[in-house]
């Protein structure tokens, strides 16, 4: 894989040279979905920190080999709830202007900020509305075809990390439950309303209770970082996604 050459690369620099050599294009991403924004917007050299196969990305903690690599990078992009946050902020001095945080979710509304905001860094502004349009015409695409055969009428109970997703695709949502585990009085509650789909995280599923008391209900699992089933960039996860709604009727 490609970035995993260029991590092999930058690795061995750091043991042959004891820091890399100064990249002014690298854009440094803390795991694959603030990478996904990123070549949204337009960067061409990514290096993510956090594994593409790592269960839980944001958990992922900086290891002595990937210091000097985020203090060389041009811009290093993260989105906040990372384990690593208060070190990147605080506690490796890095120039203010280095860092930025982005908000993520797939609402068209959160995607298209996001990856101006990192455009307008790169000055890559171009490219990025090109992606934008893209990803724009995939959701309106796939949300009239959702309108069309009515699998969207089915109002859903849908993971908090879910809900962005399941909204920009019309469905009506009955209920949001987690992001921590359910409790007795969660699932009380998240029994009442009707609903006909479940629509889980992969990356923490606690909704799979709730299909004992959803008798009926069919149950979804849903990706936010790229990487499991072929997926790479945002369109990728947005049709993996798309998918498994779809199949769901």
């Amino acid at each position: 894989m490609k970035l995993n050459s260029i991590y092999i690369a930058l690795l061995f620099l750091v043991v042959a040279c004891g820091e890399p050599a100064k990249n002014d294009s690298m854009v440094v991403a803390t795991n694959s979905w603030t990478a996904a924004f990123a070549r949204a917007a337009g960067a061409r050299n990514v290096l993510v920190l956090a594994p593409f196969d790592m269960e839980h990305p944001s958990e992922y903690e900086l290891r002595a080999v990937d210091i000097p690599v985020i203090g060389h990078a041009r811009l290093i992009i993260f989105a906040g709830y990372e384990t690593m946050v208060k070190r990147l902020q605080s506690g490796m001095d890095l120039k203010k202007e280095a860092l930025l945080k982005i908000d993520t979710d797939y609402s068209m509304v959160t995607m298209e900020k996001s990856i101006m905001e990192i455009a307008q860094r790169l000055g890559t502004e171009k490219i990025a509305l090109q992606n934008i349009d893209s990803i724009r015409h995939l959701l309106a695409e796939s949300r009239a075809q959702f309108d069309k055969s009515g699998i969207n009428s089915t109002p859903v109970l849908v993971n908090f990390f879910q809900v962005s997703i399941v909204k920009e695709m019309g469905f009506e949502v009955a209920g949001v439950f987690g992001p921590a585990p359910l409790e007795a009085g969660d699932i009380d509650k998240m029994a009442k309303p009707r609903s006909g789909l479940i629509v889980d995280n992969v990356h923490n599923p606690v909704g799979k209770p709730l299909i004992a008391v959803k008798v009926g209900s069919t149950y979804a699992q849903l990706l936010n970082f790229p990487g499991m089933h072929h997926t790479t960039t945002l369109e990728d996860v947005i049709r993996y996604n798309i998918q498994q709604l779809s199949a769901s009727r």
